[in-house]
């Protein structure tokens, strides 16, 4: 297993939600925790609100993303490569990890209308793979921007 699997395992176990796991794994790589950031990404759980759209482990990785690209104090600027970084996230979950298909929580988890209540919530086979997978690749893609994931933003 990899740092990415075994960090899905872990905190699956606690009953944290994918975007919390994406989260958590990446202010760890940066030595760091933040249980309000944490309990906000709660929000994103079982598709935005649970709502069964967006992802929780795309959009947890693009919240990752916008932690070290976005603007989080009034002296600091998002850099300008943030919408770049969290397209290439967005458009390689679609297009390789989901094979082009829906980047919703039902449609990945192939609930129905009438049972979409019911089947949400975390799949251990397919949502810890996704989520697995979508930590990897957004701190490589943070890698490959030049951006150390290990590290926080700095002021100018």
């Amino acid at each position: 297993m990899d740092d990415a699997q075994l960090l899905v395992l872990e905190l699956g176990s606690k009953g944290y939600s994918c975007a919390q796991m994406v989260m958590i794994g990446g202010l760890r790589l940066m030595g760091r925790e933040n249980h309000d950031l944490v309990r906000a990404m709660a929000g994103l759980a079982q598709g935005v609100g649970a709502s069964g759209e967006i992802c929780g482990a795309l959009s947890g990785g693009v919240c990752l993303i916008g932690l070290h690209t976005g603007k989080g104090e009034d002296a600091e600027e998002p850099l300008p490569e943030a919408p770049l970084i969290m397209n290439q996230l967005v458009e390689w979950f679609q297009e390789d990890l989901c094979a082009g298909g829906a980047i919703t929580c039902d449609a990945i988890l192939g609930c129905g209308p009438e049972s979409a209540a019911d089947c949400r919530g975390m799949d251990a086979m397919r949502c810890g793979d996704l989520v697995a997978r979508t930590w990897s690749k957004a701190v490589s893609l943070l890698l490959e921007s030049g951006i150390d994931p290990a590290q926080g933003r700095e002021l100018p």
